[in-house]
């Protein structure tokens, strides 16, 4: 067997790796037009970086469009696309967590029940100025690196479980979170 790939050498070659169950989450939103019916952050905010068990670091793609000039086509680059975020969330026992995000759906998009159903706010006022934080942290705590996704708002909210058979878990459900794009340090 050949010495360089002896696994001393990988490891010290690889270093220190991250680990995926240190990272952080922080959700803020701008509060643009102060209405009632807006989402209330302050609702969440104490203990949403703990209730949020598992984020996603964003991803990105290039769109692209081939040349079909003479020989081999060449792929040339338009747009950047940003991937929406998937979040999974831990219920407290008031389900605030749950109604945050129902309320901000609604806020979005006026459900069946009110006399405005259908209707859609404006940009503005349900993304505009929100943001996304997601933190790969190291094992001493120290982000590695920190990606904002700007503009955020939710676009999905997952079904939960209600089952007899799950007795020694908790609940949870999943945020489907879209945004403008995203920066990172």
């Amino acid at each position: 067997m050949a010495t360089n790939y002896a696994i001393a050498n990988l490891r010290s070659k690889i270093g220190t790796l991250l680990r995926p169950n240190n990272f952080s989450v922080k959700l803020s939103l701008a509060s643009t037009t102060g209405r009632s019916d807006q989402p209330q952050l302050s609702t969440i905010a104490t203990t949403f970086e703990f209730r949020c068990e598992k984020a996603e670091i964003p991803g990105r793609t290039i769109a692209t469009s081939d040349d079909m000039g003479s020989g081999p086509s060449l792929k040339l680059p338009y747009d950047t696309t940003y991937n929406d975020i998937q979040l999974s969330i831990i219920c407290a026992s008031d389900m605030a967590e749950r109604k945050f995000f129902e309320k901000w759906m609604d806020f979005i998009v006026k459900p069946g029940d009110v006399a405005q159903a259908g209707t859609v706010a404006f940009y503005s006022e349900y993304a505009l100025g929100n943001k996304l934080e997601v933190s790969q942290l190291t094992d001493a705590g120290v982000p590695a690196i920190t990606y904002t996704c700007h503009h955020v708002y939710p676009i999905a909210i997952t079904p939960m479980n209600a089952t007899w058979e799950e007795i020694n878990t908790y609940q949870r459900f999943g945020v489907t979170l879209a945004y403008r794009y995203h920066t990172y340090a």
